[in-house]
């Protein structure tokens, strides 16, 4: 039986060096990300989350988005596929709580999660 692997501390970031309240993974995950755009615009992006926790992540989208917008964001956990799909996803809504505009036209985003579901 393989014992339950422990995430590598370089990876994790604890409150007191962090004024976040629970730890982040930083490493980066693929998603894709549903929501609207400043211009009532419905997209669907993929993505990379920079970094996560049990509350909130950290993207960058090439899309505009205005502060409290709602998000939903599928984040693929693992490589392996079963029938063609990603063997472990993590299913979210969350909010836009902070826009940070970045070079080229891309923004950051941190978001609060509302929900979670793992398939």
């Amino acid at each position: 039986m393989q014992s339950k692997q422990e995430i590598p501390d370089d990876l994790l970031v604890s409150e007191n060096e962090d004024r976040r309240s629970n730890e982040r993974i930083y490493d980066p995950f693929p998603a894709m990300v549903r929501g609207v755009d400043v211009s009532g615009t419905a997209f669907l992006s993929r993505t990379i989350i920079d970094n996560i926790s049990t509350d909130g992540l950290y993207l960058r989208l090439m899309h505009q988005i205005e502060h409290r917008t709602k998000l939903y964001i599928i984040v693929h956990l693992s490589n392996l596929q079963i029938e063609g799909e990603p063997a472990m996803r993590l299913h979210l809504s969350g909010e836009v709580v902070r826009a940070e505009p970045r070079i080229g036209g891309a923004c950051g985003f941190a978001i609060s999660i509302k929900r979670n579901r793992f398939f």
